[in-house]
């Protein structure tokens, strides 16, 4: 019993003696029972726990990677429905073009086999007589005359050609004028800047577009750069841009459109049209209602006077 300590404890009962060697033994069984119990629970429940974990892992990159190929299909079909819209734009664009042309042929045809009726064409002496400088100088500022271009050297005329790039004929809605790289181009006329497309982007490329009065609009292409936005109120020669090489260009110059009621004219007469000639544009363009024309400017004149 060396080293023991004993208790003994006497009460009306009796005596009863306790061994705390014993007891410290039985409770330390008990304590490393109860770890082992704990540490196994622990170990199943962690186990569980990483088995579970690794399930919503593998759930997770499976859920991602059927996400990426819907995405992947998705960005496949996008790809083709816009390949597709820009092959019936273009196609769109081709037919409106040749509907044009079309009608801009179709009107000379008719001229020339007497089907128009030319009364409504014609502007009488006596209107062309009665026009006051005033008004001459109102219609050179409210309609493109003159060049576009300091110096005017015709290049590709306005009709059917063969095209310079694709080597098929087709209709030239407007004049090429010869011009090197960064040529300044100026507004043939007071207007409102009504499309701007300063990136090389289609068959024009940088492009400006300017409605005037009297349903009057001109187009500036192949430009290198655009110096106007969309709605920009701008001046008879006032610098809108330089010339360039860009769209479907083989070298640089200026393409320039004339336009009149959405009908597309030859803008050919209208560069020479000066007022030492003033009378010339009202013969050699015919497809303008010159008479009615004239008449609401000389009355909006008058109101203006009074």
């Amino acid at each position: 019993m060396k080293n023991r300590l004993i208790i003994t404890v006497s009460d009306v009962h009796g005596t009863k003696a306790y061994n705390i060697h014993q007891i410290v033994r039985k409770l330390s069984i008990i304590i490393i029972i109860a770890v082992i119990v704990i540490l196994g629970v622990s170990f199943l429940f962690i186990n569980n726990l990483s088995d579970e974990i690794e399930t919503i892992k593998i759930e997770k990159q499976r859920e991602i990677k059927e996400k990426e190929n819907e995405i992947k299909v998705l960005t496949e079909k996008e790809k083709k429905l816009q390949a597709q819209n820009q092959f019936y734009s273009m196609q769109i664009k081709g037919k409106v073009e040749d509907i044009e042309a079309l009608s801009s042929k179709l009107d000379e045809i008719e001229e020339m086999i007497g089907l128009k009726v030319k009364k409504e064409k014609e502007v009488s002496k006596e209107i062309l007589e009665s026009i006051s400088q005033r008004n001459k100088m109102l219609m050179f500022i409210s309609i493109p005359n003159g060049a576009p271009l300091k110096e005017t050297r015709v290049t590709s005329n306005y009709g059917y050609r063969i095209h310079p790039v694709t080597h098929k004929k087709k209709f030239h809605r407007g004049i090429d004028l010869k011009a090197g790289w960064n040529t300044p181009v100026y507004a043939t006329a007071d207007g409102v800047v009504t499309y701007v497309q300063s990136k090389n982007i289609g068959d024009f490329g940088r492009v400006i577009k300017v409605q005037h009065n009297f349903g009057f609009e001109t187009t500036y292409a192949h430009l290198n750069k655009t110096k106007v936005n969309a709605g920009d109120i701008i001046k008879k020669n006032q610098e809108i841009g330089l010339s360039g090489s860009s769209g479907r260009s083989t070298a640089p110059h200026l393409h320039y459109e004339l336009k009149y009621g959405g009908r597309i004219l030859n803008p050919k007469s209208f560069i020479k049209w000066q007022m030492d000639n003033f009378n010339d544009i009202f013969k050699k363009e015919r497809r303008v209602k010159w008479e009615s024309l004239v008449n609401l400017i000389r009355e909006q004149s008058k109101m203006v006077q009074q």
